[in-house]
């Protein structure tokens, strides 16, 4: 039914080949040993100081945050007072940059430390909020790359900064036509940031070579081995990426944030980022054997350890390149991790976002994971709300298939048959997402699971609520759940233990809210079926199904006794009334959704929030966006 995706370290392939040919160049950069014996030194800028001194007098602040930077040694600290920091080429030491890769400041092989927010009348206590200090790339520059080259140990921890207008394209050169960073580029070292605003940064892959783009905001493209960057209170708004045309294939894209390593995200809000891969005119395949997908509109990668906390994605969006045969994918428009050695997801909210597949002559590109896509990576998702999400297939513009579409909230796969991770899902809330396919072309590429689909691996779900997700026209296939097997890599399981699933109503005759093909296994162990127009397809309808067990411990009701469920406030929370309540028989679970105590009274609850009375619950809201 589905294309197999290729794994992510052929796909990060394409983008490291250009941080290599950048880094070819640092060593005509002078580089400084580092020496455990030399002072740290405070230094200060301001937008009305002077580019003369080592600017370590506060009463004498230098003018440019790179002069600053360039007079630094390892372990000192930049301290910047309000204003706008742009671009100047009497300061920039770093030649081996592409002109298309200037930035606003370059960091080579240092360890430093640049914090935002002051003014001159007051260097000790910083206020980013009223003391507005800002990089601007003015739609020509990066606003911030830092390299590791000579050393094992470079890194740039940052505070208080608004980076917006960056622009950065693949250079037109014999290395690597990708473009990456349009905010700030890491490759070789760890980043702390806190208090950052990305805002309005574009990267280019170069048209013409099918160049790859990545990381509209924030591309941490290369981690030294055994290193992890932190992220708190980090908002990305309105960032774009966009791959280069090719005459085979357009460029591979990925969105606000991309991650090539172990990474941790505390607080991070990311709202309308777009990433649109390149188009072509041919075939849309190339030797690597890609097509032009577009992966992670919020945040995308893959490779070490992922841990996500206080996540709210919105309004973001992937879209496949167009071809004539293989058009790209779109592939996790909230987020999409793929080999990580761990991915971790706890109190979050992704709404909005939306993942479609490219236009083909022949067969569209396949949309999936509207809210979250996981790839052959093992996965902790707790306490999260997946609402109103979409995956949608691209269309065939000549009598071809549309494109399939998968997993409108959540979509766990696996693509090598060497490797079994397990999923496990836990207190999350799978609400109103849709999944259709592209809006012209034949049927038979199929699609379906418009709240999740479990791809060839296991899942284990419990305190579910799937409620109120759709499917397109001419889609069958599971409406709240589809299970089924990655071909050539295995069958699929899901667990679903003291969930709900209610309230399935859309799609073509026939469709079910749960569907487990031929061959896979759905094992449930206490749960409410409501509301749905049918619930399985046990039945052999509309398919032949795979294995069933735990039916029996299932209720049936005509209602789940939501309080206030679809827009505008998709409140899945239980009413006292509700057959729910004091029904998860056997539950060890301690807590909800909303951390809230389980049980209220002796008996837990069903699915992911459970019953106290008003007032006790948190609001998910965005950060506030400058």
């Amino acid at each position: 039914m589905f294309a197999t995706r290729v794994n992510l370290r052929r796909l990060c392939s394409v983008l490291v080949l250009a941080v290599i040919f950048e880094a070819l160049y640092v060593g005509a950069v002078g580089t400084r040993a580092v020496h455990s014996g030399i002072l740290a030194t405070t230094r200060y800028v301001a937008a009305g100081g002077n580019d003369i001194s080592d600017c370590s007098s506060p009463a004498s602040p230098c003018r440019t945050i790179q002069y600053t930077v360039s007079k630094a040694s390892s372990g000192d600290t930049i301290l910047v007072a309000q204003g706008t920091y742009t671009y100047s080429q009497a300061v920039d030491p770093c030649d081996f940059l592409p002109p298309t890769g200037k930035s606003v400041v370059c960091i080579v092989d240092k360890v430093i430390t640049i914090l935002g927010g002051y003014s001159t009348s007051n260097w000790g206590m910083a206020d980013p909020a009223v003391n507005l200090t800002v990089i601007d790339g003015q739609d020509s520059y990066r606003g911030v790359f830092l390299i590791g080259y000579n050393t094992t140990t470079a890194s740039l921890s940052m505070e208080g900064f608004t980076i917006q207008n960056g622009r950065v394209q693949g250079p037109n050169t014999p290395g690597d036509p990708s473009g990456f960073g349009g905010g700030m580029m890491v490759a070789g070292a760890r980043v702390t940031l806190r208090d950052m605003f990305f805002k309005n940064n574009k990267v280019y892959g170069q048209s013409g070579t099918n160049g790859a783009g990545a990381g509209a905001g924030l591309a941490i493209n290369w981690s030294q081995p055994g290193t992890s960057s932190l992220l708190e209170r980090v908002t990305l708004v309105g960032n774009q990426s966009y791959g280069g045309t090719g005459s085979d294939r357009g460029g591979i894209v990925f969105g606000a944030l991309f991650v090539n390593g172990s990474v941790t995200i505390n607080y991070g809000t990311f709202t309308n980022n777009q990433a649109f891969a390149g188009s072509s005119s041919g075939s849309g395949r190339s030797g690597d054997g890609l097509c032009a997908d577009a992966l992670g509109g919020a945040i995308g990668g893959g490779g070490g350890s992922w841990t996500l906390q206080h996540i709210v994605a919105t309004g973001n969006q992937v879209v496949g390149g167009n071809a004539t045969d293989c058009a790209g994918g779109g592939f996790g428009a909230g987020i999409h991790v793929e080999e990580a050695t761990s991915f971790s997801i706890t109190d979050s909210y992704l709404s909005g976002n939306v993942a479609k597949g490219g236009d083909a002559v022949i067969n569209g590109g396949f949309g999936a994971g509207g809210g979250i896509l996981v790839n052959t990576t093992p996965a902790t998702i707790s306490r999260v709300q997946l609402i109103s999400n979409s995956a949608i297939g691209g269309s065939s513009t000549d009598g071809g298939n549309a494109g399939a579409g998968g997993g409108g909230g959540l979509y766990l796969w696996r693509t090598r048959a060497a490797v079994n991770p397990v999923a496990s899902v836990t207190n999350v809330i799978v609400a109103d997402n849709y999944v259709a396919l592209g809006s012209s072309g034949g049927t038979a590429a199929g699609g379906g699971g418009g709240g999740i689909q479990v791809q060839g691996m296991q899942a284990n779900i419990t305190h579910l609520t799937l409620a109120r997700n759709r499917l397109g026209p001419g889609l069958v296939s599971g409406q709240g759940l589809l299970v089924l097997a990655a071909p050539g890599v295995g069958s699929a399981t899901a667990n679903v233990s003291y969930s709900i699933i209610a309230n399935h109503t859309e799609g073509a005759s026939g469709a079910s809210a749960v569907l487990i093909q031929q061959n896979n296994t759905a094992n449930f162990n206490r749960g409410l079926f409501a509301g749905n127009i049918k619930n399985t397809n046990q039945d052999g309808s509309p398919m032949l199904p795979g294995t069933f067990n735990g039916l029996a411990t299932m209720t049936s009701a005509s209602s789940a006794g939501f309080v206030s469920p679809g827009a505008p406030t998709y409140n899945y929370r239980l009413l006292p009334t509700s057959i729910a309540v004091d029904r998860a028989v056997g539950s060890s679970a301690t807590n909800d959704i909303d951390k809230l105590n389980r049980p209220y009274n002796v008996v837990p609850d069903l699915g992911a929030s459970e019953y106290w009375p008003s007032g006790q619950y948190r609001v998910y809201l965005p950060l506030i966006v400058r």
